[in-house]
C-alpha cells in the first residue's frame, strides 16, 4: 500500500490552508513562480519513482528471499501483527534515514541528487514536495539491510511512508517552537534550521522523525536567529530540469578540469563545498547581504495567469499517467507519456524564467499535443467528443501565447 499516494488530498488542503493562513495573518511566504517550481520538481519526482520503486522491491525481495538471516540460518519470521515490532521498525528506519540524509549533506556526489530539495528560497508546505528524481536511487539501497534482517517490503515501505508524510507538515513557518517536543521530536523550528543557508545553521538537524539522533551525533543546532532559505550559490531558475541536474553537471566539468587523478576522485567523495586547489580551493559558507533580492522575474497578470492554467492542465497530464502506471500501462505508452509531461514541466519553468526561447519551447509543447491526440484516438483510447474538447484548449492556448508579453522578447531582441 502507498500510504504516500493517499495522502496527496490532505497534503494539497494542508497547502491551501496555510496560502490562506497566510493572507489572512499578512505574511505572504508562497509566489506563484516558486509554488510552481516546488510541485513541478515534485511530479518528475513521483513519475521517475515508478520505476524506481518497482526496482526496488525487485532487488529488495530477491536479497530477503535469498540471503535473509531466516533463510540463511533458519531464525523465525518477523512477526507483522505486534505492535512492539512496529514501532521498532520505525525507529529504525528514521535512524537509517538520518544516516542517508547525513550523507546528502556531506559527500558532493549525494548532495547532486538532494539538493533540489534545498533549491527554493521560500520554506513552506509545498517545498516539502521539491524532491530530486533520482533520489530515491541512493536513498533505497541504504534500507537493504532490512532486507538481510527479513523485513517484509510492505513492513519498510508503510514505516517509510509515514516518514515521509511526517516530514511534509514540519515545512511550514507558521508553527513556532513546541515546548517538550522539542528535545526529541522534529520539529517545523528545526527543520527551518536545516533548510537555512546561513553558516551557522549549514548542515544541522538531519533527523526525519526524531531529533534525538541530530543531538547523539553533534549535527543539532536550535533555531536562533529567523533562517534565510535556499542554497548558498542559489539556483536562480524556476526550471525543474535544471533544479534536478545542475549540481550533477557542476561535479562533472570539476572532475574533467582539475588535473590530479586524486582530486577527480575526491571531487566526488569530499563535502559539497571542497573544492582542490588548482580549482580554487574550499569554498565557504558567506553570510547572506541584507539586501539580498531573491530571484523573481516579473511577469505580467496575462503571463501569470497563462503559466498557471498551463500548469494545471500538465498537472492533469501528469496524474493521469502516475494512475494509468498504477493499473499496468504499457512501457511504449508509459515512456514517451512521462518524457512529455517532463518537458511540458520544464518548458513551463523556462516561461517562469522568462527566457526567451519560452515561446519556442512551449510552441513545440502545444505542437506535440496536437499531434498526440489524433494518435490516441484513432487507437481507441479518445473518443470524437473528447478529442474535440482537448484540442480546441491547446488551439486556444497556443493563440494566447503568441499575444502575451514574453513572446515580444524576441522581436524586441532582449
Amino acid at each position: 500500500m502507498n500510504i504516500i499516494s493517499l495522502a496527496v488530498p490532505a497534503f494539497l488542503i494542508l497547502i491551501l490552508i496555510e496560502i490562506v493562513l497566510g493572507y489572512v495573518r499578512g505574511r505572504r511566504y508562497y509566489r506563484l513562480n516558486d509554488s510552481i517550481a516546488d510541485l513541478s520538481t515534485g511530479l518528475i519526482f513521483s513519475i521517475v519513482g515508478v520505476g524506481v520503486v518497482l526496482a526496488a522491491i525487485v532487488v529488495y525481495d530477491d536479497i530477503r528471499q535469498s540471503v535473509s538471516i531466516q533463510r540463511l540460518f533458519g531464525v523465525p519470521e518477523i512477526p507483522t501483527d505486534n505492535v512492539f515490532v512496529w514501532v521498532a521498525l520505525l525507529v529504525t528506519v528514521d535512524f537509517i534515514y538520518y544516516w542517508f540524509h547525513r550523507a546528502t549533506h556531506e559527500i558532493r556526489f549525494f548532495w547532486a541528487f538532494h539538493v533540489t530539495h534545498h533549491s527554493s528560497e521560500e520554506f513552506n508546505l509545498t517545498v516539502a514536495l521539491r524532491q530530486c528524481a533520482f533520489q530515491r536511487m541512493l536513498e533505497y539501497p541504504f534500507y537493504f539491510p532490512l532486507a538481510l534482517l527479513g523485513v517484509p517490503w510492505p513492513m519498510f515501505f508503510l514505516c517509510h511512508g509515514i516518514l515521509k508524510i511526517y516530514q511534509f507538515w514540519v515545512h511550514t513557518r507558521h508553527i513556532g517552537k513546541l515546548g517538550v517536543l522539542e528535545s526529541f521530536m522534529l520539529t517545523p523550528s528545526h527543520h527551518r534550521v536545516h533548510h537555512a543557508r546561513d553558516p551557522q545553521y549549514i548542515d544541522r538537524n538531519h533527523g526525519g522523525i526524531f531529533i534525538i539522533w541530530d543531538r547523539m551525533f553533534g549535527t543539532y543546532a536550535e533555531e536562533i536567529e529567523e533562517p534565510n532559505y535556499g542554497l548558498t550559490t542559489n539556483l536562480a531558475s524556476f526550471n525543474p530540469l535544471r533544479a534536478n541536474l545542475h549540481v550533477l553537471a557542476e561535479l562533472w566539468r570539476d572532475v574533467r578540469q582539475t588535473r590530479r587523478l586524486r582530486d577527480k576522485l575526491r571531487v566526488l567523495y569530499r563535502a559539497p563545498g571542497w573544492r582542490p586547489d588548482d580549482l580554487g580551493g574550499p569554498r565557504a559558507a558567506a553570510e547572506v547581504p541584507v539586501d539580498y533580492q531573491k530571484y523573481n522575474p516579473v511577469l505580467s497578470k496575462s503571463e501569470q495567469m497563462y503559466v498557471l492554467i498551463q500548469f494545471l492542465l500538465t498537472l492533469g497530464v501528469a496524474f493521469g499517467f502516475l494512475q494509468a502506471a498504477r493499473a499496468g500501462l504499457s512501457v511504449w505508452l508509459a515512456v514517451p507519456w512521462s518524457i512529455f509531461a517532463v518537458y511540458a514541466l520544464t518548458s513551463i519553468g523556462i516561461v517562469l524564467d522568462r527566457r526567451t526561447i519560452a515561446v519556442w519551447t512551449e510552441s513545440v509543447r502545444h505542437a506535440l499535443m496536437l499531434l498526440a491526440l489524433p494518435i490516441i484516438h484513432v487507437s481507441g483510447h479518445l473518443t470524437d467528443i473528447a478529442l474535440l474538447l482537448l484540442l480546441m484548449p491547446i488551439l486556444l492556448s497556443w493563440l494566447w501565447l503568441l499575444r502575451l508579453p514574453i513572446a515580444g522578447l524576441h522581436t524586441s531582441g532582449s
